[in-house]
């Protein structure tokens, strides 16, 4: 009962152009990145499917990059090893 007499006051008397509620700004920031977020993401999307050899040879230099910069850790730990064995012998040897 009470409602029924609510809602026709608020019918009636309440000024429809005012906003009935009130939006933080950070409640409008946090949506307006997610709706970047969707726009970027539907964007990558896109040009994968226009662009499906640029994603391959992109994909196949990052692997050639993995992989050179493991070459070059496996190399400075070789060498690391191998001077340490010298070091030691040296060592051995000469005490």
């Amino acid at each position: 009962m009470f409602s029924k007499i609510k809602d026709f006051y608020n019918s009636k008397f309440k000024k429809t152009d005012q906003p009935q509620t009130v939006v933080r700004a950070d409640q409008i920031e946090q949506q307006q990145q997610r709706i970047r977020e969707q726009e970027r993401l539907r964007a990558e999307e896109e040009y994968k499917q226009q662009h499906p050899e640029q994603i391959i040879q992109e994909n196949l230099q990052s692997f050639e990059n993995k992989t050179n910069k493991l070459k070059k850790k496996l190399n400075i730990a070789i060498i690391t090893v191998f001077g340490l064995v010298v070091l030691v012998f040296l060592i051995l040897f000469y005490i």
